[in-house]
């Protein structure tokens, strides 16, 4: 018998090409699922320094046994206590003009640094956050009541924030450019690889904003230049009622609260007003 020819050229490089394709596919699932954390999380670990804390320092253990540390300020003024989740990067240090300018709403403000970050032990997932939150929860019902706790979420935040206010009795819930879900951010942040097919990780507040029934507050920049505006309007547009909206300009990601301090805390203390009515 004679033997059969060898492939056509185009054959053959077809066959490389597709061997390729699979082999990058490959490398960058299991880059996407080894690293997304290092994505997702950017903490600083460690003492806030040698400032005394703009509160209370407190501490408590989640249900998987870690200890997360947290400040806790009051207001004899206040009518609400805010539960208040920070982004993603940094840790309770950054955020000391926040909690204290929350603070003098007047609100009481319990402000936490997720596993992983600051003070608190253990190293951050989204599972893990989600206990960090119920945890800071639990917590502040021994101080209040359910029907006051604000929970208040912003970027990352939104995530624990929104988990939580669909599984526990709360007053209301703010939510601050914040995004649909994480793997719809994710060809955002790795444009050239269909990474959201790959991520483990979900925080899917999209699905869980239609069945959290609480009176609720979406604020985002137009000019974020972060997580797109277009997300804080379908989160808003897929919220139960009550619902109300905050939308702002000229305005990044993180200077919100700055540029347009004095609308945006009046806009927060209309809210917290809203809810004794």
């Amino acid at each position: 018998m004679s033997k059969k020819p060898p492939p056509a050229w185009w054959i053959r490089v077809l066959r490389s090409l597709g061997l390729g394709i699979i082999l990058l596919f490959v490398v960058g699932a299991v880059f996407v699922m080894l690293c997304e954390s290092d994505f997702l999380y950017i903490p600083i670990k460690g003492d806030v320094g040698p400032v005394p804390s703009p509160g209370e320092d407190v501490h408590f253990t989640t249900t998987d046994g870690v200890k997360i540390h947290a400040w806790y300020g009051t207001n004899m003024q206040a009518k609400a206590t805010i539960l208040w989740f920070h982004g993603n990067a940094g840790n309770l240090e950054n955020r000391r003009d926040m909690f204290t300018d929350l603070r003098g709403l007047p609100a009481n403000v319990l402000a936490i640094d997720y596993r992983g970050y600051g003070r608190s032990e253990g190293k951050p997932d989204e599972q893990g956050l989600y206990k960090d939150a119920r945890a800071a929860y639990d917590w502040l019902c021994t101080k209040t009541t359910p029907d006051r706790i604000v929970i208040f979420g912003k970027s990352l935040g939104g995530g624990p924030a929104c988990e939580l206010a669909s599984q526990v009795k709360c007053g209301g819930l703010i939510v601050q450019s914040s995004f649909t879900s994480a793997p719809d951010m994710a060809p955002l942040v790795i444009p050239v690889f269909p990474a959201r097919w790959f991520m483990r990780t979900k925080y899917d507040n999209l699905s869980k904003v239609p069945r959290i029934t609480c009176p609720k507050l979406f604020i985002h920049s137009r000019a974020d230049d972060i997580i797109p505006f277009s997300m804080g309007e379908k989160l808003f547009a897929s919220a139960a009622e009550p619902k109300e909206c905050a939308w702002f300009d000229t305005a990044d990601h993180n200077s919100l609260p700055v540029v347009h301090s004095k609308a945006y805390y009046a806009r927060l203390k209309l809210f917290l007003d809203g809810l004794e009515r």
